[in-house]
């Protein structure tokens, strides 16, 4: 799931958080390791949410968000979250 806040100045797109202007969760709740594709998030600036970055929980640190492609991997039975600063 993905909340989007007023990004690039969007008109129809409120700015209601001062810190971020896209979040990203991801649930997965499969025994493995799960890449989602999703183009439409292409070349966005998003990097692991800083409490996760800063979690002694080695195993979700291991969540990937690629630009390139818009695609994510999420190690198995993990929920991760990525935000895209508004000053990134």
């Amino acid at each position: 799931m993905s909340i989007e806040d007023g990004h690039k100045g969007i008109p129809s797109v409120s700015q209601i958080d001062p810190i971020y202007s896209l979040i990203v969760v991801i649930f997965n709740a499969r025994p493995s390791e799960f890449s989602y594709p999703s183009p439409a998030l292409k070349d966005r600036k998003l990097e692991l949410h800083p409490v996760q970055v800063m979690s002694a929980d080695e195993i979700v640190k291991k969540s990937v968000y690629d630009s390139f492609s818009g695609g994510f991997t999420v190690p198995a039975r993990t929920t991760t979250v990525f935000v895209e600063s508004r000053n990134g």
